[in-house]
């Protein structure tokens, strides 16, 4: 087992790290803000490709889960054309964040939307409404775009490590008219309450396996995959619809945005099975998204890193 040093030495480190995370983001934003826009994107372009060619390890995990997705529909040079286009995406999605201020007041042009009757229809309905959506396109863009139109709409989002990136994407996302709720605070419950009271709609990005949350294993692009049940636990308790919605990139530039039917379910009345139906639905709307645009999904996540186990959360009674 490697020696990692006194607990004092590791916060020092932590802290150090932190510190030189905030001062290169920060710097990489300066320097976008000072760039036109398509010039920042194409830097991002080549930042991405840096990226995939020099951080080994990461291109290797993302490799290895597009393998085990799917190894059987492409060749390993497809594969590898999808994870160096992830790369640029995540790229280009940092320098469109760093740039919101500018694009906001022209979102309408950077963006448009399919199937938005579906929102206005949640909306009319008075009940409000769980969003769920993955780390796929542009999930901030997609937020801001959302709130533009006039849906009240809030992040359930978790805590970044830095303090003070934690706070820019807060401020961020509010200049958009998102609010953010912190899974970890101790009024999330009671602020996700009150935006559903409100009629507003909830966000949850919900395609990664977390610690610490409650979860189920089901299935996700063919592999089982522990998959947080908020999404589904919280729409059978009040009664609200479930509505998938994605940004894809634009291949003229900008986005779009998609917006799937509510997803239709009827309980049993059995509410860990019913938890598990819902759960498995989201993940097939989250996987179709997915398998139609590959390139954008974040493939290097370890979103089948844990098995099944016994007893935790729901999955004694639902597998």
């Amino acid at each position: 087992m490697r020696y990692k040093g006194p607990p004092w030495l590791r916060r020092a480190r932590r802290r150090l790290k932190n510190a030189t995370v905030f001062r290169l983001t920060r710097g990489a934003i300066w320097l976008l803000k000072r760039l036109p826009l398509d010039t920042a994107l194409r830097l991002a372009d080549g930042v991405g490709e840096l990226t995939f060619r020099f951080l080994r390890r990461t291109r290797q995990l993302a490799l290895t889960h597009i393998e085990m997705a799917l190894g059987d529909e492409l060749s390993a040079a497809g594969r590898e054309r999808i994870v160096r286009a992830s790369f640029r995406n995540v790229a280009r999605s940092f320098c469109e964040i760093a740039r919101l201020d500018e694009i906001r007041p022209h979102l309408g042009e950077y963006v448009d939307a399919e199937g938005w009757q579906h929102m206005e229809a949640v909306l009319a309905s008075g009940k409000g409404a769980i969003a769920i959506t993955g780390h796929i396109g542009n999930w901030e863009i997609l937020a801001a775009y959302c709130a533009q139109r006039g849906v009240p709409v809030a992040a359930i989002a978790r805590r970044i490590y830095e303090p003070r990136l934690n706070q820019m994407l807060v401020d961020l996302r509010a200049a958009s008219g998102v609010k953010t709720i912190l899974r970890e605070s101790p009024n999330a419950s009671r602020e996700i309450l009150s935006v559903l009271k409100a009629g507003g709609v909830l966000a949850m990005l919900i395609d990664q396996d977390v610690n610490k949350v409650p979860s189920v294993a089901v299935s996700f692009l063919g592999q089982t995959a522990r998959t947080p049940i908020a999404a589904a636990a919280l729409a059978i308790r009040r009664n609200v619809p479930v509505l998938p919605i994605f940004a894809q990139r634009r291949s003229a530039g900008g986005h779009r945005v998609v917006v799937r039917p509510p997803l239709r379910f009827t309980p049993t009345g059995n509410r860990n099975q019913d938890i598990g139906t819902l759960t498995r639905m989201c993940n097939e709307a989250i996987e179709e998204n997915i398998r139609k645009n590959p390139a954008e999904w974040v493939w290097w996540h370890r979103r089948w890193r844990r098995k099944p186990v016994p007893g935790l959360d729901l999955d004694s009674e639902l597998n």
